[in-house]
């Protein structure tokens, strides 16, 4: 009966899903014999030369950005606490509040703030190179073939851009609203005032905001991928995230965890880590996100769309043959002549 249920109300959303044909270019080749993880790889190391121009063009929209996070975020910090002492009630010679420590964190988080209200505009001037980006990497892992990479960039961005300034727009306002959250719980934490109830919010804030995020790590690249309104493509995203949270919710786990390296405490590693997620972890996010989901295309909504459209077809066509079954002139033959009658019969 569990089983049934289910079922159910899985055959529910699905009932509810907008169905609509792929963008593609060619016609489709085939499901990739190798598993998708392995397709990510083969696409990255294959298409490395023209995935590399994709990726530079991906960054020069990226520029404000890491001018905010990497440059303007340490700059903040370190002058936010210049002047400060932190040397106070050890002697005579070092005097000073014995609450200067706590300021000081205080001005350190204040000046964060101001980092993610920066980050605002550097993310929607980033949302033009995530619309070109994901027009090239649906092509890549469709097997198309790919001509100009210029001319295919700014294709998807001539096309989609103003989605994609709404999605990463909205994504940003979600990593203020986390952020800002975080940040106030540590100001309490650092005077002594954070209790139970601020713990209780800073989970629930995460947990809200993660499976959001998880939802748009469907949509981006199904934006580029399926012709259908903008209002229908975050209702199909939103539906097949739960279809496939048992896959998708790891798999966004897993592709934090580069990002969450970057808040180790120390500036050889994060200019490491951050050479490396700037020159292929960009790319394979692109091809990971792409790959999950033409899976979730191919599973659920294109088999459904071409169903739905089969029996339209099949009506066309019946339609079709009988109206010139109708309009076919019809061939009189004469009759044999009634040898009998013309005898005069019996």
């Amino acid at each position: 009966m569990a089983k049934n249920s289910k079922k159910e109300g899985i055959g529910f959303l699905y009932s509810h899903l907008a169905l609509g044909p792929e963008t593609r270019i060619e016609e489709p080749k085939g499901k990739y014999p190798k598993g998708r993880i392995k397709q990510v790889f083969n696409v990255f190391s294959a298409e490395m030369n023209p995935l590399m121009r994709v990726n530079c063009w991906f960054l020069l929209f990226a520029l404000p950005l890491l001018f905010v996070v990497f440059w303007y975020s340490n700059y903040a910090s370190a002058a936010a606490i210049q002047g400060f002492n932190f040397m106070g009630n050890i002697g005579m010679a070092y005097p000073g509040g014995s609450d200067d420590v706590a300021r000081g964190q205080l001005a350190i988080y204040e000046a964060y703030q101001m980092v993610l209200y920066f980050c605002l505009p550097a993310m929607a001037i980033l949302s033009i190179g995530v619309a070109g980006s994901f027009n090239c990497y649906k092509s890549f892992m469709w097997g198309e073939k790919v001509g100009k990479i210029t001319k295919l960039f700014f294709q998807g961005v001539k096309k989609n851009w103003w989605k994609y300034l709404i999605v990463v727009v909205v994504d940003a306002l979600l990593i203020l609203a986390l952020g800002s959250t975080l940040l106030y719980f540590l100001g309490l934490r650092a005077q002594h005032l954070a209790t139970a109830g601020h713990w209780v919010l800073l989970i629930f804030v995460c947990l809200f905001e993660f499976l959001l995020l998880y939802v748009n790590m469907i949509l981006l690249p199904l934006i580029s991928e399926l012709d259908l309104p903008f209002g229908k493509q975050i209702k199909d995203a939103l539906i097949t995230s739960v279809k496939f949270a048992p896959i998708g919710l790891p798999l966004f786990l897993i592709m934090l965890v580069p990002v969450c390296l970057l808040f180790i405490n120390s500036t050889f590693f994060k200019m490491i880590m951050g050479i490396l997620l700037m020159m292929f972890g960009c790319i394979l996010y692109g091809l990971a996100l792409t790959g999950f989901s033409q899976a979730v295309l191919d599973e659920v909504i294109i088999p459904l769309y071409q169903l739905s459209v089969a029996p339209k077809s099949e009506g066309k066509k019946n339609k079709k043959n009988t109206k010139q079954q109708q309009n076919k002139p019809v061939k009189y033959t004469k009759q044999p002549k009634d040898k009998n009658k013309k005898n005069g019969g019996n």
